[in-house]
Formats: structure tokens, sequence, C-alpha cells
């Protein structure tokens, strides 16, 4: 009957703490094929996250079986979504750009001081108690090996550090969520915005027959398997045929200036072709588009001969401008939206979301202020933490909405997060020795922003509104996963760091903790000011992204989107420009040939796309790791 609405689902508390005890193994999961095998597609810096689905997959057989014999123990379609949710936070803190980068960092100091570089008078005073480990003959194994966490002396050595930082993920974390839910409705239920990412998560945890059986579907899903098997079939018995899936354009220029355009692969990624999907015409055409700009700059400044400018055409320096500018962009779009919520927090009137917004602002504004003491704690002053913090979440501000509104596959912004920004402006020279030692022990969310679980949040919030589920049981989901993610990722990475030894595992384990602290050496031990050429190109990407933005309003016809430009200078467009350049032309031939019906019938091929690669190349990755086959 029209005007009739069914009740919101439950998420009952046994599906969130199903959730919470599923956490650890997918964790454990992350951690050792990201960072202890790291040969099989962890899938953490990804904006889909396979293992997540494939678990989440799992779960919808087991309750589709529990529904029949035992109906009680069954999940809802919302318990399995707000579950699913929950996993992408395990996966994204125990992933490649948060634990796996923090483990080796505060381990790294004491095991490696030497005469050489003299950290035992200029860095070891000056860390702070409990923020690394401290006892030398505890991390003796973890970097050898042949032994166990659970010693008592290992658990000592550990305990502090760990205790500070899951307390810091957690309120870093739970901040994210309160900004998440104050942008929420705005975001959600005005603005309308698609979330491209949640499609397959939302048709996979409540299948229906028609899509089950969609031949279209079961094609996408076919590509996708036998690629993945005929090339890990490869991997085994190298004399079986492979199927070239990258190619590495930057070899057919060899001669100078041609030669500075240096790596340049076309890779087939299916994960992105298929999530590029979803993502609007004009953005994909920018993402290779701008790509290629870069590059483009890099040959003209070989041209020009710009030696005074190494770092030209400072490509990072460039995103990083352009995400502080989409995040000031979305913050003005959502300007009217803040305001009637800052009204609520303050009227005496009970309107039905002003409890929801005071807590979550409490929760903003309460965690920065601990985020800002924490930063203190390891050395930083009270206002480089709090421009480092407010530098964040702005950056985190544009990845939510890049993610709501287009589904961007990737939002790595590598070396150009609020620590580069700061030296850049400020120059080594205005900031304390302490404040350098404070904002290298930031390295671990400041790196890049691949495995992020703050986007993730916002999404799990559109999967409650999409399957009419009730907001609070899904809220709870997400802060009790945000609250123990950080402890299961230590009890992972550790656990196997014990068993493995750090020397014994992948190499990219002890380059993390180099790479943090040969910065910090750099930055004491060459004091300079104000980096002007890098500093005024993050002004540059900043004015040219608000510019494109302008004439994206003013001119229908503009073909450039700015949030290409954004993501484009950075390390993982380089990798991953072929498969949208691939993506665009498909599509766009789609589009014109076929229009709006045509496009609409392909999409259920590119979630078999998605579907082959989680579920085939997710299974060949776990075979491959479990059995030692590669």
């Amino acid at each position: 009957m029209r005007g009739t609405q069914t009740l919101p689902e439950r998420v009952r508390a046994r599906a969130i703490l199903l959730g919470a005890l599923l956490m650890p193994i997918h964790s454990y999961w992350i951690s050792r094929i990201e960072a202890i095998v790291y040969k099989g597609g962890g899938g953490s810096t990804s904006s889909l996250i396979w293992t997540s689905v494939y678990n989440m997959t799992a779960l919808v057989l087991l309750s589709r079986l529990a529904r029949r014999w035992r109906p009680a123990w069954a999940l809802s379609r919302a318990e399995l979504l707000a579950i699913f949710a929950m996993f992408n936070i395990a996966a994204a803190v125990a992933g490649h750009d948060l634990i796996q980068i923090l483990v080796p960092l505060i381990a790294y100091p004491l095991w490696h001081a030497s005469p050489e570089n003299d950290w035992a008078q200029t860095l070891l005073p000056f860390l702070p108690d409990g923020a690394t480990v401290t006892d030398r003959l505890a991390l003796a194994p973890y970097f050898q090996g042949e032994s166990s966490l659970l010693h008592a002396e290992h658990l000592r050595a550990w305990l502090l550090p760990v205790l500070n930082w899951t307390g810091f993920i957690a309120v870093l974390l739970i901040v994210a969520l309160g900004i998440n839910v104050l942008v929420r409705k705005q975001w959600t239920e005005v603005d309308r915005l698609s979330y491209p990412v949640i499609q397959l998560p939302l048709h996979l945890a409540a299948p229906t027959r028609a899509f089950m059986l969609d031949p279209v579907l079961w094609a996408g899903f076919a590509t996708t398997a036998l690629l993945r098997s005929v090339n890990n079939v490869n991997r085994i018995s190298p004399s079986f045929p492979r199927v070239p899936m990258s190619y590495d354009f930057g070899g057919f220029f060899m001669e100078s200036p041609w030669n500075a355009v240096g790596w340049l692969p076309f890779n087939i990624i299916p994960n992105y072709i298929g999530i590029g999907y979803f993502v609007p015409l004009d953005i994909l055409f920018s993402c290779w588009f701008f790509l290629l700009a870069f590059k483009s700059q890099m040959v003209l400044g070989r041209v020009m001969g710009i030696r005074a400018l190494p770092g030209f055409p400072y490509s990072y320096e460039q995103s990083s401008g352009g995400y502080l500018a989409l995040g000031a962009i979305a913050l003005w779009l959502t300007r009217k939206h803040l305001r009637r919520v800052g009204g609520m927090l303050v009227s005496a009137r009970g309107e039905p979301e002003a409890t929801e917004y005071r807590v979550a602002a409490a929760a903003v504004v309460l965690g920065f202020v601990g985020l800002v003491l924490f930063g203190m704690y390891l050395g930083m002053g009270a206002w480089v933490a709090a421009a480092f913090f407010g530098l964040f979440y702005v950056i985190q501000i544009a990845i939510g909405r890049m993610r709501a509104e287009i589904g961007t596959p990737l939002h790595d912004l590598h070396f150009g997060g609020p620590s580069t920004l700061l030296v850049n402006a400020l120059g080594s020279t205005r900031l304390s020795h302490t404040s350098l030692i404070g904002l290298t022990q930031m390295w671990s969310v400041d790196r890049a922003y691949r495995s992020n679980a703050v986007p993730h949040q916002l999404e799990g919030l559109k999967l409650a509104e999409r399957v009419n589920a009730q907001r609070r049981g899904f809220i709870i989901a997400l802060l009790v996963g945000s609250a123990l993610s950080g402890v299961f990722a230590f009890w992972a990475m550790l656990h196997q760091s014990y068993e493995v030894g750090i020397d014994n595992a992948a190499p990219v384990n002890r380059w993390f903790g180099y790479e943090a602290w040969a910065r910090f050496q750099r930055w004491t031990s060459q004091r300079v000011g104000t980096d002007v050429p890098a500093i005024s190109f993050s002004l540059v990407g900043f004015v040219a992204t608000l510019g494109l933005m302008v004439a994206r309003t003013r001119f229908v016809w503009w073909p450039f989107h700015p949030l290409g430009y954004a993501i484009s200078g950075s390390w993982q467009m380089t990798w991953g420009w072929g498969s949208f350049f691939i993506i665009w032309a498909v599509k766009l031939v789609i589009l014109k040939h076929s229009g709006i019906q045509g496009f609409r019938r392909a999409t259920a091929y590119f979630l078999g796309l998605l579907m082959g690669d989680v579920f085939v190349g997710g299974t060949w990755t776990m075979v491959g790791i479990g059995f030692r086959l590669w």
C-alpha cells in the first residue's frame, strides 16, 4: 500500500560480536599475504578489498544453510553488510599503509642505532617512554624469527607501545567516524552520491535468482577466472603459457629528452577495470590524461634544462595541493548542512538526529584534542600536532567525498601528506628536534592513503541506508571495528614476525622502518628553510584544482575533472593508468553505440569481472601461499 514503510532492519549485538570474533582472522590473513609473504594481492590498498567480499560471501552461504536448519542463527542482509564493513576496517588497519609500516617503525630505532648514525645521542634519548620498543633482547627474535610473541619478556617489551598506538588508532578512527556521521545525511540522502564501490557487496549480500543466472555476469566472471588461472599456473610452471597483463611503455623512450618519461607501465588490472566501469566518463578520461600530462612535464623539464629544480614537475606536491583543494570543495558543498547541524547542537528542540549529531560532534572535538595531546607526547609542539591532524582530516574528507561520488579505485597520495607539507612550508630549521621526531612517528598514517579505513566507514553508513537498516546498529558495528582493529592488527603482525623473523620476511618490512628514520636523518642533518619550489607547486595544485572545478561548473562541455588531476600525480596512478584508459575507451564505445540501455546491460559483465577477481584470484592467492606454490 502506498505510503507504508517497512521497519528498519536491526543489527543485533550477536552479529557485531561475530564480526569482532572474525576480525582477527581477517587481520592475520592480510598481514600474512601483504607483509610476511608479499606475493599475492592482499587487496588492502584497493577500494574494494577482495578478502572482505570473499569472507562476507562465505558468511552468506553459511547463513543460507542456517536458515534452513536453524533459522534463529541466520544473519539478515543488514547484519552481513555490517560485518563486511567491520572486515574492511580490520583489513585497512592491518594493511600495507598502517600497521605494516607502524610495527617496523617502532622497532627500528633501537635495533639500528649505531656510531655512524649517532642515534644514541640524537634520537633515542628523545623518544618518549612507551612509543617504541626499548628492550634489545626482545627485539632480536622479532628480526631473526623462530620464536613466539607469547614469551613473557616479549609481551612486556611490546605491551606499552601496543597500548599507546592501538589507543591512538582507535581515537584516530573514532574522530573520522564522527566526521562521517556529521556529513552522512548530506552526501547520502540529499546529494544522493552513488558510492560505486558498494555495488558488488550489495548484490552478494542478498543475491537474487535473476542476478545469479545472468549469463552476462558469468561471462565477466569467466574472463577474469581464465586470466587469473592461466597466469597463476604459469607462476607455478613457467613453461605453461601466460597472458601478458603488463607492458612497459617507458622502454620505447630510450633517447633524451623522451627518456625523462621514466617508468610508464601499461597494466591490465581487472579490479580497476571492474570498479572503473562505475566511474563517470570524464573522470576516467581525466585520470589517464593528467597522468600523461605529468609525464609530459618531465619531458618539458628535460628540454628546458631545468636543473635548478631537481624535483620538477613536483607531481607529488601538486597532488597534495589538489587533495587539500578537494577537501575544501567538499566542505564548501556541505556548508549549509553543517550549519543546520550546528544549529541542532545548540537547539533545545528534540530533532530526531540531534542526539546522534551531538555524540558525533563530541567525539570529533574530544578525539581531536586527544590526538593533539598524543602528538605532544611524541614530541610535537601543540600547534604542529594541531596542524598535522587538521590537514590529515581535510585529506580524509577529500578521499571520502571522491569515494562517495565517483568510487575511484585508488587514492594513494604517496609522500604528499601533512608531515611533508609542514616540513616543506616551514623548513626543518623552524621545527624543533622533537617535533621532527614526532612527525617521523606519524609516517604510518601519512606515507600513503590507500589502506584507509575512513572511506570504508562512510560506505558502511551508505550500506545501512541502502538496505533500510537501523543506523544505530551500523554505527555501533563501525565503532567496535574501529576500536578493536588496532589490537588485532598488532597481534597478527607481531605473532607472525616472531615466528618468521622480519629479516626472513618480505623486504618491505625492513624498508618501511629504514625509510621513516632515514627521512628523519635527512631533516636533522641538513637543516634547511622553506622549500619554496615544493610548496609553490603544492599551491599550484591547489589553485589548479579549484580552477578545474570552476570551469566544470561554468562550461557544460568542459572535459577535465579536478579529481582526475589531483589523483594522477602519485605513484599508484602510474601503475593503474592503463586500466583507466581501457575502461574509458570501452565505456565510451558502449555509451556511444548502445546508449544508457547498453550501459545498464553491460553492468553485469563488469560485476562479473570483479567477482572473478575476488573468488578465483583470491582462491589462487590462498592456495599459492598456503601450499607455498610460489
